[in-house]
């Protein structure tokens, strides 16, 4: 199949080296550049998704992403009417929280008691449980899972006693006010991997409850995204008895906004790289255009127009940018696909037996790639333009 004269030509002086090696050096540098920044993005994106991913899954499975504070009336009703609103809402179960202190035989130490049914926990919930059952938990009256962080903290086992204390809802006594306080056995712990652990103590809902009365009914909402929350919440707080839908972006917004940022100017750091690169192009192709110049004057004398002989130029600026993106992006899939393996190869693993995760996005590559061409793109404006604006009397006069 015959190609296209522009493209054929372009072609041709993509791939002409002889006598030219300061330029061929120039253009390598520049296919380099794009290849490694293409490379690095993929591979950072990757990683920083999973631990995004992770750190989304291990405390946001945890915590309810939202929680709705409704009246009592026809109580048995609103898990239906909260669940119909959205097909996002994956999970709606009776729900209290309160801050409490937790004391030990040796330590005492804040925590945030959240009260919650058995029959309908979370999933991360239940995968995180290291020691203990919950059957067994919610057939028994106080008891409470604490997180592995803060049961290493109050120096506690499965079986012993701690004493719960709720500052709001006490009452005065001839010993002067008194918080509401109530021992609890340790029936388990879990180990979410998060800082969640440091702070969350696990109790019965009926439990809680009676230890702080709260005359409103709250319900913990699970996501199917939680990020999706923001769009999902005016709907609930929309319907009629509800007095209040509280974003889990209140208590850990702060964190995942932080991730967000690091994540942009990660982005926005190694784009810098392939954008250098890219406009490296720009003094390769002013060189190229120079020295052709007779071959330009002799293709206009032709009957080449304008927007062919820009082409020219075009394609031969591209073809560097195509190669350096399209590498880089494959190279960098096939080392996410065996960085973890690599790491070990090299000794350079974080901790023993823990793995980088790594979330690899099709739509994210096809950014990173259209983004290097784009850059390479403008690069190659100016030096084909300066290609167009040669004129043939003044090249050929002498000749």
């Amino acid at each position: 199949m015959q190609l296209p004269i522009p493209l054929f030509i372009g072609l041709r002086y993509s791939q002409s080296r002889k006598g030219h090696a300061f330029l061929s050096f120039i253009t390598l540098f520049s296919v380099t550049g794009i290849f490694l920044g293409v490379m690095a993005l993929t591979l950072v994106s990757s990683v920083m998704n999973g631990f995004e991913g992770e750190l989304k899954k291990r405390i946001l499975g945890v915590l309810p992403h939202l929680v709705v504070s409704t009246d009592k009336t026809k109580p048995e009703s609103w898990p239906e009417l909260l669940k119909a609103q959205d097909e996002r809402v994956l999970q709606v179960s009776p729900f209290a929280q309160s801050e409490a202190l937790i004391q030990s035989s040796k330590q005492l130490s804040g925590a945030l008691l959240q009260g919650v049914s058995v029959d309908a926990l979370p999933q991360f919930l239940k995968d995180s449980l290291q020691i203990g059952d919950w059957q067994e938990f919610g057939q028994s009256r106080y008891q409470v899972m604490l997180g592995a962080a803060l049961a290493d903290k109050l120096r506690v086992q499965v079986g012993q006693k701690v004493r719960l204390l709720l500052p709001s809802g006490g009452s005065y006594t001839p010993m002067g006010w008194m918080p509401r306080q109530r021992v609890f056995t340790v029936a388990g712990i879990f180990n979410s991997g998060s800082e969640v652990d440091k702070v969350v103590a696990v109790v019965l809902l009926g439990d809680l409850q009676k230890l702080a009365p709260k005359p409103e009914l709250e319900w913990r909402i699970s996501l199917s995204d939680a990020f999706s929350s923001v769009a999902i919440a005016p709907k609930l707080a929309a319907l009629p008895g509800v007095s209040q839908v509280v974003d889990w972006r209140v208590s850990h917004g702060k964190l995942f906004s932080a991730v967000a940022m690091e994540k942009a100017m990660m982005w926005l750091m190694l784009l810098l790289i392939v954008a250098v690169a890219a406009f490296n192009i720009v003094s390769a192709l002013v060189m190229m255009v120079t020295d052709k110049q007779r071959e330009v004057a002799i293709l206009k004398t032709q009957g080449m127009t304008n927007s062919q002989l820009f082409l020219v130029f075009a394609v031969q600026g591209m073809s560097h940018g195509v190669v350096g993106a399209f590498a880089g992006a494959l190279v960098g899939v096939m080392l996410c696909w065996q960085l973890n393996p690599l790491m070990a190869l090299l000794g350079l693993q974080l901790l023993p037996g823990m793995a980088l995760p790594i979330d690899l996005q099709p739509l994210q590559l096809l950014f990173i790639v259209l983004s290097a061409l784009a850059l390479t793109a403008l690069a190659v404006i100016y030096p084909a333009w300066r290609a167009v604006q040669i004129e043939p009397a003044e090249i050929l006069r002498d000749e």
